[in-house]
């Protein structure tokens, strides 16, 4: 799946962020969902990024 929106990224178990066509870096998810998304979101911000980075 490709996604801009955090929340429907967090119900994967594998997030991959592209920037300029290259890739930055990856989180997988290892617990609940909830966590997951924070941790989504937290990247984001880590980047300087928002929904439309992702």
């Amino acid at each position: 799946m490709v996604t801009h929106d955090p929340y429907a990224a967090s119900f994967c178990k594998r997030v991959v962020f592209i920037k300029d066509g290259e890739i930055g870096f990856e989180i997988i998810r290892e617990g609940e969902r909830k966590a997951f998304f924070d941790t989504i979101l937290e990247s984001l911000a880590f980047i300087g990024g928002g929904e439309d980075d992702l």
